[in-house]
Protein backbone atom coordinates (compact mmCIF):
# COMPACT_ATOMS: atom_id res chain seq x y z
CA UNK A 1 0.00 0.00 0.00
CA UNK A 2 1.23 3.30 -0.76
CA UNK A 3 1.22 6.35 1.31
CA UNK A 4 -1.13 8.10 -1.05
CA UNK A 5 -3.40 5.61 -0.13
CA UNK A 6 -3.36 6.17 3.47
CA UNK A 7 -5.37 9.46 4.86
CA UNK A 8 -5.55 10.82 8.38
CA UNK A 9 -8.49 12.62 9.04
CA UNK A 10 -8.78 15.18 11.34
CA UNK A 11 -10.86 14.44 14.74
CA UNK A 12 -11.24 10.80 13.66
CA UNK A 13 -8.66 8.07 15.20
CA UNK A 14 -6.61 6.00 13.48
CA UNK A 15 -6.07 6.00 9.39
CA UNK A 16 -8.06 5.45 6.54
CA UNK A 17 -8.08 3.96 3.11
CA UNK A 18 -10.34 5.32 -0.18
CA UNK A 19 -12.88 2.82 -1.17
CA UNK A 20 -15.27 5.50 -2.76
CA UNK A 21 -16.36 8.57 -3.69
CA UNK A 22 -20.16 9.87 -4.31
CA UNK A 23 -21.59 13.99 -4.95
CA UNK A 24 -20.90 14.82 -1.62
CA UNK A 25 -18.15 12.69 0.15
CA UNK A 26 -15.43 10.32 -0.13
CA UNK A 27 -15.72 6.68 1.31
CA UNK A 28 -13.04 5.74 3.57
CA UNK A 29 -12.14 2.07 5.29
CA UNK A 30 -11.16 2.74 9.10
CA UNK A 31 -7.58 0.43 8.99
CA UNK A 32 -8.29 -0.54 12.56
CA UNK A 33 -11.87 -2.15 12.78
CA UNK A 34 -12.17 -2.24 8.65
CA UNK A 35 -15.40 -0.24 9.20
CA UNK A 36 -16.15 2.20 6.35
CA UNK A 37 -18.00 5.53 6.78
CA UNK A 38 -18.83 9.60 4.44
CA UNK A 39 -16.04 11.74 5.08
CA UNK A 40 -17.51 15.15 4.15
CA UNK A 41 -15.83 18.39 2.89
CA UNK A 42 -15.69 19.94 6.53
CA UNK A 43 -13.51 17.15 7.55
CA UNK A 44 -9.47 17.78 7.25
CA UNK A 45 -8.15 14.93 5.55
CA UNK A 46 -4.17 14.47 5.13
CA UNK A 47 -2.62 11.76 2.47
CA UNK A 48 0.62 10.76 4.51
CA UNK A 49 2.43 11.23 1.29
CA UNK A 50 1.83 14.73 1.88
CA UNK A 51 2.96 15.06 5.51
CA UNK A 52 6.85 15.74 6.41
CA UNK A 53 8.46 16.15 9.29
CA UNK A 54 10.59 19.54 9.99
CA UNK A 55 14.19 19.31 11.20
CA UNK A 56 17.10 22.16 11.58
CA UNK A 57 17.92 22.11 8.14
CA UNK A 58 14.77 20.60 5.87
CA UNK A 59 11.71 18.92 5.60
CA UNK A 60 11.85 15.54 5.36
CA UNK A 61 8.68 13.62 3.45
CA UNK A 62 7.19 11.14 5.61
CA UNK A 63 8.12 7.72 2.90
CA UNK A 64 11.91 9.18 3.16
CA UNK A 65 11.08 9.10 7.39
CA UNK A 66 9.91 5.52 7.15
CA UNK A 67 12.96 4.36 4.62
CA UNK A 68 15.81 5.98 7.13
CA UNK A 69 14.01 4.25 10.04
CA UNK A 70 14.00 0.51 8.34
CA UNK A 71 17.40 1.44 6.76
CA UNK A 72 18.75 1.92 10.74
CA UNK A 73 16.82 -1.13 11.66
CA UNK A 74 18.35 -3.52 8.76
CA UNK A 75 14.68 -3.77 8.29
CA UNK A 76 13.77 -5.70 11.12
CA UNK A 77 11.22 -4.57 13.28
CA UNK A 78 11.10 -0.86 14.91
CA UNK A 79 11.14 -0.34 18.67
CA UNK A 80 8.20 0.31 20.16
CA UNK A 81 7.48 3.35 21.79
Amino acid sequence: MDLKDLLAITGKPGLYKTVGQNKSSLIVESLTDGKKTPVYSANKISALEDISVYTYEEDIPLKKVFALIAEKESGGKAITA
